[in-house]
């Protein structure tokens, strides 16, 4: 349905940049990718889903933090794409041994599709709120703990190219009646020739949430895949957990982009709040102890070893998750550095 969509809006208004494209195959209100399935474990399973160790661990650092910042009597917890539901469940279970953190807390879920609202609200036991986006958290002067893991990987990325000083934008255009990338020429200008991305909707959203750090103080905790520095093309799709061309499966296939960290950082610095990272996750979630975590499990269920250590491989070695992924902290310049970012590389 989403095919002949495209194709029908393209004929009447032209080719549509990357962006748009992406929009429409994810959120479409009725045929978008995150509108009409659960997306999750069916072409992709996130670092949540692959051990309670990963959210249990995000709840420790949270509490660490709070420490640092002097255990205010109101905390806000913002999770951005917050799938399942999964993260925030193992988070809370460490967070229930911190009583005071526990009993800080107000808790919002960023998050739009209907079929995820029904998994969040199956496996979350704490008292939350939904919001359509970051912009909607209420105005007050809590500071804020805000987590996103792979969730800026899925807003809309537009790719451009400088060709012989001509700048083209790649589009997504019709030809004999099917789904073609084209490129169209935007304006001359000089310089090397080479291929970057640009992700407006990111930028807008990591500006807003830059500007509450500012006025209330916290921290924001990014964890996706990404790079710092470099460029190229990282539009890329899932189909049943197999990698596709983009233009197959519209609606049926998960569609990202890799994160530039490098642009955050330049962002953030901007509003003169304090970085760390990136760092690759497997260092990250080290530093937070995932080595003891997992050991201690193991003492306690003998038969899951093989499993929990399939689980930490699968979490931090380099040829799995531990490189390509990232995790990079945005925070406060009148609060301490967050824990987990020693040695990073």
């Amino acid at each position: 349905m989403l095919n002949s969509y495209l194709i029908q809006l393209i004929q009447e208004k032209g080719p549509l940049s990357q962006s748009e494209f992406m929009k429409i195959a994810l959120q479409h209100p009725r045929y978008g990718y995150y509108q009409r399935q659960e997306a999750m474990g069916q072409d992709f399973t996130t670092s949540p889903e692959i051990s309670q160790v990963f959210g249990e661990l995000i709840g420790a650092w949270a509490v660490d933090y709070f420490h640092q910042i002097k255990k205010p009597q109101n905390l806000t917890l913002v999770e951005l794409g917050p799938g399942k539901g999964t993260l925030l469940a193992d988070f809370l279970r460490t967070a229930k041994l911190e009583l005071s953190f526990y009993q800080a807390l107000e808790i919002y879920l960023v998050e739009t599709s209907p079929p995820l609202k029904n998994q969040q609200k199956a496996s979350i036991s704490f008292p939350f709120s939904w919001l359509k986006s970051f912009e909607e958290l209420p105005k007050n002067q809590n500071p804020l703990i805000i987590i996103a893991n792979e969730f800026f990987d899925t807003l809309p990325t537009n790719l451009f190219k400088r060709k012989d000083n001509v700048i083209f934008e790649r589009c997504i255009g019709c030809e004999d009646g099917k789904l073609v990338f084209q490129e169209i020429e935007r304006k001359k200008e000089g310089g090397a020739d080479e291929i970057w991305e640009e992700s407006p909707e990111t930028e807008s959203l990591f500006h807003a949430i830059c500007k509450r750090l500012q006025i209330c103080g916290g921290v924001f905790l990014c964890i996706d895949y990404g790079y710092e520095g470099g460029s190229g093309n990282t539009f890329q799709a899932l189909y049943k957990a197999e990698s596709s061309p983009p233009l197959h499966h519209i609606g049926q296939s998960d569609l990202t982009c890799h994160v530039n960290f490098s642009k955050l950082k330049k962002i953030a610095s901007s509003y003169d709040l304090g970085v760390l990272g990136p760092c690759s996750q497997g260092q990250f979630l080290k530093n937070l102890g995932i080595d003891l975590r997992i050991e201690s499990l193991k003492r306690k269920n003998l038969s899951q070893s093989a499993a929990l250590n399939a689980a930490l491989t699968r979490l931090t070695h380099p040829q799995q998750m531990g490189t390509l992924f990232k995790a990079s902290a945005f925070f406060s310049p009148l609060t301490p550095h967050p824990s987990g970012f020693d040695l990073c590389f």
